[in-house]
């Protein structure tokens, strides 16, 4: 598919057509690549922090990603999900302490 790329003029239009060309796709491939890349180079300091800490470095990035209108919220609601998920985990491994 070929685009028309005499209609783009600010560099948000430049963003949406990535999304444009796989349907939506691309940012959110992006955001959910961040986390892996992020959660394999933390897992040396242990499962849990590496998973609290890439789900909080990519909350961040999808909260600009959102903002822009690249992803849905819904994507970012997944992230904070994971990051309570992953604090009540914490909490019930430490309540016996």
């Amino acid at each position: 598919m070929a685009n028309n790329w005499t209609g783009i003029t600010t560099v948000e239009q430049v963003l949406e057509v990535a999304n444009t060309n796989t349907n939506g796709w691309f940012w959110v491939s992006m955001l959910w690549l961040i986390f892996v890349v992020l959660l394999v180079s933390l897992s040396a300091f242990g499962f849990e922090a590496a998973i609290l800490s890439a789900s909080f470095a990519a909350l961040i990035v999808g909260l600009f990603l959102a903002y822009m209108g690249l992803v849905g919220w819904y994507w970012v609601a997944m992230f904070v999900a994971l990051i309570l998920v992953i604090f009540l985990i914490i909490g019930y491994k430490n309540k016996g302490q």
